[in-house]
């Protein structure tokens, strides 16, 4: 995607704990605004990614994106942020629907942290943004693109879905759900292709959209990625597993 729009020279804030929250539905954007700042959070805003670049002189320590937009979207704002070495080190949230899987899996892989799906609890958020306060982005894809073993114990879920789409990787991501639920989603190098929910006595319960909705809205237990290496990239994971903390912040 092409732009004429170009951030605006960054300048270092004192403050702490200030959120860009970027939207251009401004009921939404006005909503999350007014609850974070009650909150104690200190709030910019702006309604589509040309604005946002103006705002982020401020240097603020979260964003918070929606990922479609008019103007510049999501997408293309958070290249742009992660593209400049003054703002790389941001963290930044996009706000999608969990069942926009293609959405999710194109914003990760542009270097966005967590996903957070439409509609979401203000409770959630605030979990959302303090983990990612607490937890300042730390690389785990090197510049090249190649996975960096030495992080591959830190690997959130949003992470490995952000590695699956980078490395345009084929396989199985299966996901234990609460109740004994497992889930599997396919992908063809990086592209999901199919989804579908098992019971603990092995009988499918749902498929396809039912199926990617559970499991990307969670809570997850445990996943693992078991795959193959494509023909043009050797440098690519086999497996990643990993215990995930629930969702709700449990």
């Amino acid at each position: 995607m092409s732009t004429s729009c170009q951030p605006s020279q960054p300048a270092v804030s004192t403050s702490k704990g200030t959120v860009l929250v970027v939207d251009d539905d401004p009921f939404v954007r006005h909503a999350i605004v007014q609850a974070l700042r009650s909150k104690g959070y200190q709030l910019l805003s702006a309604a589509d990614g040309c604005e946002a670049l103006n705002q982020l002189a401020a240097h603020p320590d979260v964003i918070i994106c929606d990922v479609a937009m008019p103007n510049m979207d999501g997408i293309e704002l958070c290249r742009m942020v992660r593209r400049d070495p003054t703002l790389a080190g941001i963290p930044f949230l996009f706000l999608s629907a969990y069942q926009d899987i293609e959405a999710r899996l194109q914003g990760l892989s542009a270097g966005a942290d967590d996903f957070l799906g439409k509609p979401f609890s203000l409770d959630e958020l605030v979990y959302r943004l303090n983990r990612l306060l607490v937890h300042r982005r730390s690389p785990l894809v090197e510049d090249r693109f190649e996975v960096n073993p030495n992080h591959l114990t830190q690997v959130s879920f949003e992470q490995a879905l952000a590695l699956i789409a980078m490395q345009s990787l084929s396989g199985v991501l299966s996901v234990i759900l609460e109740n004994g639920v497992v889930g599997r989603l396919s992908f063809a190098e990086g592209k999901s292709t199919g989804a579908f929910l098992e019971n603990v006595q092995g009988e499918v319960i749902a498929t396809d959209q039912a199926a990617l909705e559970a499991l990307l809205a969670g809570p997850r237990l445990a996943f693992s990625f078991s795959g193959q290496q494509t023909l043009d990239n050797a440098a690519l994971m086999s497996r990643i597993t990993r215990i995930v903390e629930s969702e709700t912040g449990a």
